[in-house]
C-alpha cells in the first residue's frame, strides 16, 4: 500500500517543490506573492480532486490529469491565469509527471505460486519490458502447458477499481504481451517436437470472449478477474498472410489497492486437450487466485 501512497505523494510533491523553487528565483515577487500564487485556490483544488481521481477512477493519472487540465482551461477567467502563470505551471507539472511516471520502478511482491505447480522453471523473463517494474515466474507443465505468473507496478493508478482492464488493454496496445510471449513461445518450440516455432515469426491475434471471469475458490468465495483471449499464429508456413494458428493463450488479470496488478498467462499449444474441456483455463486461475 505504501507505493500507492508514494505514486500519489511523490508528483504533488514534486510539483510543489518545483514551484517553490521558481517563486524564490523571482527575487522581485518574493516578498509581495506566496509561492502557490501561480496555481492558486483553485488549483490547490484541482490537485486534491486529481489525487483522489487517481484512487477511485479507472486509468487513474491517466484519465484525472486530462480532464482536470480541462477544466482548468474551461473559464475565460482560467484562460487568463494560464497565460500569466504558463511558465511555473507547466514546470510543476512536468516534474509532477516525470516522479510520477518514476515510480513505476518500485519494487514489486513476489508473484503468485501455488504449491502444487511446484518450483518455477524460471523466475525471470529476460524479454520482459524494462518498465514499470514487474517479476515473474514460469511454469511448463508435464502436457506441455506454459504458465506464467506476473507481478507489476501501475504507477498511473494506485486504486484497484478498473485496473485489470485498463492494463491489459494498454499492454495490448503497446505490444508489451508479445514481448512476454517470447519466453513461452520458445519453452513451447523445445517442448513440441513436430513444430518449429520462431518467437519473432509469431503474432498474438485477439479472440472475442467475456472481459471478465468468475472463479469458485471454495463454497462462499467468489472473485472475478479480467480476462483477454489470444490465438497463437506463426507466419513462418507461408500458407496464410495473416499466420497459421499453432497455439492459443489466455491471460487474467486481479489488481490490489496500492498500484500492483498481478496476471496469470497461460499458454496452449493447438489440440492440446484442454483447449475444449476448460477453454478459459479456469482450473489454473482458480489455483492461482488461491495462492494470492
Amino acid at each position: 500500500m505504501w507505493q500507492g501512497m508514494l505514486s500519489t505523494l511523490a508528483p504533488i510533491a514534486s510539483g510543489a517543490l518545483a514551484l517553490y523553487l521558481h517563486h524564490g528565483r523571482q527575487t522581485d515577487r518574493s516578498d509581495a506573492q506566496h509561492w502557490t500564487h501561480a496555481v492558486g485556490r483553485n488549483g490547490i483544488v484541482v490537485v486534491g480532486v486529481f489525487a483522489l481521481m487517481m484512487w477511485l477512477v479507472p486509468a487513474g493519472a491517466l484519465l484525472a490529469l486530462p480532464l482536470m487540465l480541462a477544466l482548468s482551461v474551461l473559464s475565460p477567467a482560467a484562460r487568463e491565469e494560464w497565460t500569466e502563470h504558463r511558465t511555473p505551471r507547466l514546470l510543476a507539472l512536468g516534474v509532477a509527471v516525470v516522479c510520477l511516471g518514476a515510480t513505476g520502478l518500485l519494487p514489486v511482491a513476489q508473484p503468485p505460486a501455488p504449491e502444487e505447480w511446484g518450483q518455477p522453471l524460471f523466475i525471470e523473463n529476460p524479454h520482459a519490458p524494462v518498465y514499470p517494474a514487474s517479476q515473474q515466474y514460469t511454469w511448463v507443465t508435464n502436457d506441455i502447458v506454459v504458465l506464467q505468473s506476473i507481478t507489476m507496478r501501475l504507477p498511473h493508478q494506485p486504486g484497484a477499481i478498473g485496473a485489470e482492464g485498463v492494463a491489459l488493454t494498454l499492454a495490448s496496445v503497446l505490444g508489451m504481451e508479445t514481448a512476454r510471449m517470447h519466453q513461452a513461445i520458445e519453452l513451447i518450440d523445445a517442448e513440441v517436437a513436430f513444430v518449429r516455432l520462431n518467437p519473432d515469426e509469431i503474432v498474438l491475434v485477439p479472440v472475442a470472449s467475456p472481459t471478465s471471469m468468475d472463479v469458485r475458490l471454495d463454497s462462499e468465495t467468489v472473485e472475478s478477474v479480467a480476462l483477454r483471449k489470444y490465438d497463437i499464429k506463426t507466419t513462418a508456413f507461408g500458407t496464410d498472410t495473416g499466420g497459421a494458428k499453432v497455439g492459443e493463450v489466455v491471460a487474467v488479470a486481479k489488481a490490489s489497492w496500492g498500484g500492483q496488478l498481478d496476471v496469470l498467462v497461460i499458454v496452449r499449444p493447438l489440440a492440446h486437450p484442454t483447449l475444449t474441456t476448460d477453454g478459459l483455463g479456469e482450473t489454473w486461475t482458480q489455483a492461482w487466485l488461491s495462492a494470492r
